[in-house]
């Protein structure tokens, strides 16, 4: 009897009670929008947080934020293109920042299908793209399935098949997975960026770590992770590169979450694309983001 209960210990009651008292979130997502500055809008499956700058007559890029980090990361790309005459949307995909962390079916065709929502929305028919990482594949799906749509299509080391994530397979496990995500994975996300917290202002960064208070959004990132949200965007940059759309790339060489063979891959499939290549991994443009952002104007031009 003394061996089942020590075994019922360890297997069952210490990864619960670990599970009880790891647990960060705290806040309602009602709570952590307030004064966010940010316009709300309900779609189809949740909230979409988002912002509509500058002039209404100009022409509309749309720029899509990565896996983790929200739209508040890219206020300076935000800045340049207004003071280059565009008319910018940016926004909170599901489960990220400002916007509803939804428990329904994540996979990339939700995530293209919020972009589309938004777009129809503020009645663009016209629309440049530009997309940061996972951004870039949802920017991908949308533009595959909506070419007549989209003038320019830029991408900032994007996700081709699968990043690199560290300890991802853990959210497989049986019965574990849980305890695993929100011990291992969740804290993992948060510290990929210590080394590029120097660089980042302290409302970002507060930003940043206080979205993974929001209940919900661990599961989410749970969800998301086991969809295909995360998977192969070749076929869709074929279809983009046989269609002829004017098209930019930026990425870095010493990524160790994107591989740049694949980046490499879907720059072949287009016709006379701009490439940009930089150095300083994933998020090579912490720190030169004016820079970064003026350059994807000049591409246009």
């Amino acid at each position: 009897m003394k061996r089942v209960f020590f075994l019922l210990s360890i297997f069952v009651l210490i990864p619960v009670c670990l599970y009880l008292a790891l647990n960060r979130e705290n806040t309602d997502i009602n709570e952590f929008r307030l004064n966010s500055g940010y316009e709300e809008i309900k779609l189809s499956d949740g909230i979409t947080s988002y912002k509509d700058l500058g002039d209404k007559n100009n022409k509309v890029i749309v720029l899509v934020h990565g896996a983790t980090f929200g739209s508040l990361a890219y206020e300076e790309y935000v800045d340049v293109f207004i003071e280059n005459s565009y008319r910018v949307i940016t926004y909170d995909q599901y489960g990220r920042g400002y916007s509803d962390r939804i428990q329904n079916d994540v996979s990339i065709e939700l995530m293209e299908k919020q972009l589309k929502e938004l777009i129809d929305y503020c009645e663009v028919k016209d629309v440049i793209l530009y997309g940061v990482s996972f951004g870039a594949a949802v920017v991908a799906k949308y533009t595959a399935n909506n070419p007549e749509n989209v003038s320019f299509v830029g991408y900032q080391v994007p996700l081709i098949n699968s990043a690199n994530i560290p300890l991802l397979s853990i959210v497989k496990i049986p019965l574990y997975g849980d305890l695993l995500t929100r011990g291992f994975l969740v804290p993992g996300v948060l510290k990929r960026i210590e080394e590029y917290e120097d660089l980042m202002s302290k409302k970002l960064l507060d930003h940043y770590i206080g979205q993974f208070n929001v209940k919900g959004t661990e599961k989410f990132y749970k969800k998301f992770f086991l969809g295909n949200a995360t998977g192969n965007r070749i076929e869709d940059h074929s279809i983009i590169g046989n269609m002829s759309i004017p098209s930019y790339f930026a990425y870095a060489e010493d990524d160790i979450e994107i591989d740049s063979k694949l980046v490499k891959e879907a720059i072949n499939l287009y016709q006379n694309p701009v490439v940009k290549k930089y150095s300083g991994g994933h998020f090579f443009s912490s720190g030169i983001e004016r820079e970064v952002a003026q350059e994807f104007i000049d591409s246009i031009k």
